[in-house]
């Protein structure tokens, strides 16, 4: 469904906790039903609890909006920029 958006050449991160890589990604989550959603650290920082926590806990918790189960998982990028955008 979301599949052309993400691409498989991006490399994903290695988070434990969320406040890794200083908050900077997004990440990635989809339900075995195939429900694809993006979420941003902070997001989850501020429904769990703290920065401290570990991303593997987070997303033991998370159930899917469409199918109601707890079956999801997460895939964490790095943020790029839009296409054009200048940074100067």
């Amino acid at each position: 469904m979301t599949g052309y958006m993400y691409s498989d050449r991006v490399r994903d991160l290695e988070i434990i906790k969320l406040a890794d890589e200083g908050g900077q990604y997004l990440l990635i989550l989809q339900c075995e039903c195939g429900h694809t959603r993006r979420c941003y650290p902070h997001t989850l920082a501020a429904l769990a609890g703290g920065w401290e926590v570990n991303l593997a806990d987070v997303v033991r918790r998370m159930r899917c909006s469409k199918c109601n189960q707890k079956k999801c998982t997460a895939r964490a990028m790095r943020e790029t920029a839009q296409r054009g955008y200048k940074n100067h």
